[in-house]
């Protein structure tokens, strides 16, 4: 890796980054004034410092190629990390928008597009994953786009597929902070599959797991109209409207349940529910009846492998290392700049909320950075 002589001012980004501009930017000054990374941004040790600073040099490095030559083919843009791969599909994305908004070319833009899904495909699919990325999201991205819909089929094995990466990876690196999202996800994939039994079953445990969790009625209410169950979809409507009424709308969703009632209750397109086994119809309308503080004592791991059953089996991520993308030797002293380390924080009294930002300033969310501790 050639080393760079002073930062540059043009930072790689991606939509998928956890790590704000702000961060990097105090750790490359850092890197280039030959302070120590591991006191630069508190809950961040210094390996994770030194593959942050490595991997955004070199995104940066390529991410001030003028585009003409960076799409050229001509350029090496090895070593291929995953944050450069994220940059770079972010770059391919604006390309695709800038040629559906600008130019009206619609067949310029999908080619863009693709070929932007096609460079986050791999950045999933490598071995190691980057501190500076929310892979749940990017494997989100990759399943949704990959699965039909009612006006286009798609390849909803490959979304099954991408879903369970996700929520793979979501319990191995976050405690399943996003698992419950994801088995929505692949509980309505299977339900676009027609495998109806399949979808519903999951969306009843979901239920049993967690009777107050007003996303899994939301997800119904929204998407069973779609499917034809719209006599099922009304009845868990109702209860997420119950729901609301009983514990308040903190996500002010009950104009949305609303407005899916009413298009439920006057729905021409009904009657799928013939196509249920009467034993998984049963099971779901049971667990609509639950009570709100019902719910068995249920880890989130062990209901991921109840309605995941080759859970075990799919590839999961390892972090990265310093070793994976070695740091270039320190700046010779003369050209360090010295820096005042940013202070360090102490836990706030009230800790926030788990997908805001860490009380500590690492622009991570505090579930990904300091909760697990504050928690102990």
């Amino acid at each position: 890796m050639k080393l760079p002589t002073k930062p540059y001012k043009d930072h790689a980004g991606s939509r998928y980054m956890c790590v704000t501009i702000p961060a990097i930017e105090a750790l490359q000054r850092a890197y280039f004034s030959g302070h120590n990374l591991g006191q630069i941004i508190p809950g961040l040790d210094a390996d994770n410092a030194a593959v942050i600073v490595a991997e955004t040099l070199e995104a940066d490095r390529v991410h001030n190629i003028p585009p003409n030559r960076l799409f050229s083919g001509k350029e090496d843009l090895s070593p291929m990390t995953d944050f450069k791969r994220a940059s770079l599909a972010e770059l391919l994305f604006l390309t695709s928008e800038l040629a559906r908004d600008q130019f009206k070319d619609h067949e310029e833009a999908t080619n863009w597009w693709a070929l932007a899904m096609a460079t986050l495909q791999e950045c999933a699919e490598s071995p190691t994953a980057s501190p500076l990325l929310w892979y749940e999201d990017i494997y989100a991205d990759l399943g949704f786009a990959a699965r039909g819909n009612k006006f286009e089929p798609g390849d909803n094995n490959e979304a099954l597929s991408w879903f369970k990466r996700g929520l793979a990876h979501s319990l191995t690196s976050d405690e399943g902070g996003d698992a419950l999202n994801f088995l929505r996800d692949l509980a309505e994939t299977h339900l676009i599959a027609g495998e109806l039994d399949t979808g519903l079953g999951m969306l009843a445990a979901l239920l049993r797991h967690d009777p107050a969790d007003i996303w899994t009625y939301n997800i119904m209410a929204i998407s069973f109209y779609t499917y034809g169950l719209t006599d099922l979809g009304a009845e868990a409507t109702r209860r997420g409207l119950a729901l609301l009424d009983a514990r308040g709308d903190k996500e002010d969703l009950r104009e949305q349940l609303t407005n899916c009632l009413a298009q439920m209750e006057t729905a021409e397109s009904h009657g799928r529910e013939a196509e249920v086994s009467p034993t998984v119809l049963e099971e779901i309308r049971a667990a609509l009846a639950l009570d709100f503080d019902a719910g068995p004592p249920h880890t989130i791991k062990n209901l991921c492998r109840e309605l995941v059953p080759d859970l075990d089996n799919i590839p999961v991520k390892r972090p990265m290392t310093p070793e994976d993308l070695p740091l270039p030797p320190a700046p010779p002293r003369h050209q360090r700049r010295e820096e005042k380390q940013p202070p360090t924080s102490s836990p706030p009294a009230e800790k926030p909320g788990r997908n805001a930002p860490c009380w500590c300033g690492s622009s991570k969310k505090y579930k990904h950075c300091h909760w697990l501790e504050d928690q102990r």
